[in-house]
């Protein structure tokens, strides 16, 4: 019981620390917490938690080696670099809107949506793989994973997941909570700044994608 509390929180803080590099699940989440969409900000933490899932699932039950050939991280690395430069784009047109940031529009407010561009975002990083692995590392160095049943699997796969909730979870709140001090000036900045990261992880992970060609030929 004790091994098992022990397991689950050294998951669930891994999780959260993996989950404070900047990356497009977190500027999805804040672009709609800053304008009051609390529950579409929620929908896309669900969906990069579930994509989360699915890739601790891969790497706790042996399946990562299907996502370890140079030819399925490019794939996916140009895919990543297609959606994030999709949605620099499209931040950065509203940050140039005349009348301001449409804080209503559909694709921003829409709980489906919101969820398919969490998911997606974090799906086309299968390189997620490596980090539960790491994980899973840490763990059996630790004396927790040694054995490491299907039971226990669930349970570190479950603190991740919470552990990155959590983070997207806290940082939509501090975001929330600022956005009656963000005038509209300043949302347009903001956004325009958003959208640029967007772009320039577009761009990292069209490098990866050439890296990994380049490694193959």
């Amino acid at each position: 019981m004790k091994d098992g509390l022990l397991l689950f929180l050294l998951s669930l803080g891994l999780g959260f620390v993996a989950a404070i590099p900047v990356g497009g699940s977190q500027i999805e989440v804040a672009k709609r917490a800053m304008v009051g969409h609390w529950r579409a900000a929620a929908m896309v933490i669900v969906g990069s938690v579930s994509s989360d899932i699915v890739y601790g699932s891969i790497a706790l039950w042996g399946l990562a080696p299907l996502l370890e050939t140079r030819w399925v991280l490019a794939a996916f690395s140009i895919l990543a670099s297609l959606l994030l430069g999709g949605f620099a784009w499209l931040t950065i047109r509203e940050s140039r809107r005349p009348e301001g940031v449409d804080t209503q529009r559909r694709t921003l407010r829409s709980g489906r949506w919101s969820y398919v561009t969490g998911f997606s975002i974090a799906f086309s990083n299968p390189q997620m793989v490596l980090t539960w692995l790491l994980g899973v590392a840490l763990a059996k160095r630790a004396g927790l994973a040694t054995p490491f049943p299907n039971n226990a699997k669930v349970l570190f796969i479950a603190g991740g997941a919470a552990g990155l909730a959590g983070y997207l979870v806290a940082l939509g709140a501090v975001v929330h909570r600022v956005k009656h001090f963000i005038r509209p000036a300043v949302l347009r900045r903001v956004y325009f700044t958003l959208g640029l990261a967007l772009g320039l992880l577009s761009l990292l992970f069209l490098y990866g994608a050439v890296h990994f060609f380049a490694a193959g030929s």
